[in-house]
């Protein structure tokens, strides 16, 4: 998990940011992200300009972030600048002066650079994407297709949030004309219909928020959250024209986001017309992690992030590591024998609630469901949908027995529909007798064997661990026999030991 922390200064039209990475990876955990909404792309129209005032801004927050950088003995930083830099007339100096400040070559991205790098980020965030991502920033908005392991040709927009309210005159009313007229040109959006849009950028993160918030939504994770596409332009048209004080839940909107809101609904409600996408998906990730994304080798480009942070989850949270890796065999040959078949999906959703399912052994008994729950509902996980994640919540809930109080189930397993919840519960229970045998202990599982054979399902232990065999693996195996309606038996190597009954449950 070493190599050192790596971190990308993004001086954005409308925000300056750094984010510190704990390293250059495919799952990146991030370590420190401040942002200031310098503004740089406000005046950009009227004089064509970079105002001192914002310049003196970003600058400040830069020396702030460069020490910060320092500090924390980044091993590389990234300095990357975006539309108002790019078309400023006094661009080229300001660039100058953060290299002169930093010693460190900014990478000032045209727009179809910009666009491939927002495009790596989703690639970085999501398994196996498909459809068209949306960088919405201060100064432009960048299009691109992205699926079957290949990006489009990137467009790029003066359509900003900061550039359409100066184009606008500052009315909403006039925005919605600009926006149409400039995408009519747009060949990405004629490969959107019935497919995803990926909204990347704070201002559509923002407004993201505001829909969940309205929704009553379960969790708070705003990472991959998804939205019929009708819906989401219904409530951008109600934004357009309430605006968004009108919202009782507003607060959950940063005041200095709240005054562009209006405006990323306009774009994003124009995108919606033209491009008919099926679902509205946010991201949480855009050019910053595409950047880290892009540096990566294409083996490593290849890798699942669910399952990386689920082996770091695993090496950081359980007894062993190794243990929790045995159980993904394990439980296959369990699914195996129940007859239970999975998707691919289902498969590494499977792996993945192995690597965490000891998650919260440092917890008091009464409390480790409660503690793996809040861990796997609000963890930064990336590859994975908010069903999938409902059913990695739902089988740690399971496995451990479930909350203290037993008063509610938790808030994510209302996102799992019910093949996958079925499925969970299943998982749990085989979690449940591998967990008596081999608690926290490698090597023991791939030892044992669970089959069916005569209508009964079968835990075989070597002789060496027949003493092993006990009441309570009993219980738990003849559990886990009742979602296929079998009996159970242990037997031991060469039959000297057989259980078949034991009295009531525990």
């Amino acid at each position: 998990m070493g190599d050192g922390a790596v971190g990308v200064i993004d001086v954005g039209s409308n925000s300056v940011r750094l984010v510190l990475y704990e390293r250059a990876s495919r799952a990146p955990a991030t370590l420190f992200n401040e942002k200031v909404l310098a503004a740089l792309g406000e005046d950009l129209t009227e004089a064509g300009r970079l105002s001192a005032h914002a310049m003196e801004r970003a600058l400040t927050a830069i020396r702030r972030f460069l020490l910060i950088a320092q500090s924390a003995d980044a091993k590389a930083l990234t300095i990357v600048a975006t539309a108002a830099a790019r078309v400023a007339a006094n661009g080229p100096e300001f660039i100058a002066e953060i290299e002169a400040l930093t010693g460190v070559p900014v990478q000032v991205l045209d727009g179809r650079e910009e666009a491939e790098m927002a495009a790596c980020g989703v690639l970085c965030g999501f398994w196996r994407p498909d459809g068209v991502v949306g960088d919405l920033g201060g100064g432009s908005l960048e299009l691109i297709d992205v699926g079957d392991d290949r990006l489009g040709a990137g467009e790029s927009y003066a359509l900003g949030t900061l550039r359409l309210k100066n184009d606008s005159g500052g009315a909403l009313g006039n925005a919605a004309g600009i926006v149409a007229e400039q995408l009519t040109t747009s060949r990405q959006l004629t490969l959107l219909p019935g497919r995803a849009f990926y909204a990347v950028g704070g201002t559509w993160r923002s407004l993201v928020r505001l829909h969940m918030a309205t929704a009553r939504y379960p969790i708070s994770v705003m990472h991959h959250y998804s939205v019929p596409a009708d819906e989401m332009a219904e409530f951008c048209a109600r934004l357009i024209t309430d605006g968004v004080d009108s919202f009782k839940e507003a607060a959950v909107v940063s005041k200095a986001r709240r005054g562009l809101l209006g405006w990323g609904a306009v774009v994003m409600r124009q995108i919606i017309a033209r491009g008919r996408p099926e679902q509205v998906v946010a991201s949480a990730l855009g050019v910053r992690e595409g950047l880290i994304f892009n540096a990566l080798t294409p083996a490593e480009q290849e890798r699942d992030p669910l399952i990386i942070a689920s082996e770091e989850l695993a090496l950081l949270r359980s007894r062993s590591p190794q243990n929790c890796a045995e159980l993904i065999s394990w439980t296959s040959g369990v699914f195996a024998a129940l007859g239970i078949r999975e998707t691919d999906e289902e498969r590494r959703l499977r792996a993945a609630a192995c690597l965490m399912s000891d998650v919260g052994w440092r917890a008091h008994p009464d409390y480790r469901g409660d503690q793996a729950i809040a861990i796997i509902s609000n963890m930064a996980l990336y590859g994975i949908d908010h069903p999938g994640r409902g059913y990695l919540a739902a089988a740690i809930h399971d496995r451990y027995g479930g909350f203290a109080d037993g008063a509610e189930r938790p808030a994510a397993e209302t996102l799992c529909p019910a093949r996958l919840a079925q499925r969970a519960k299943i998982l749990a229970a085989a979690f449940k007798v591998a967990y008596v045998l081999a608690p926290g202990v490698a090597g023991v599982l791939p030892r044992t064997r669970v089959y069916m054979e005569d209508d009964a399902l079968v835990l075989w232990l070597p002789k060496d661990l027949a003493a092993l065999e006990g009441e309570r693996p009993f219980r738990r195996l003849r559990q886990l026999a009742r979602f296929v309606n079998a009996s159970a038996r242990i037997e031991t190597e060469g039959g000297d030991h057989v259980m078949t009954t034991v009295d009531d449950d525990e």
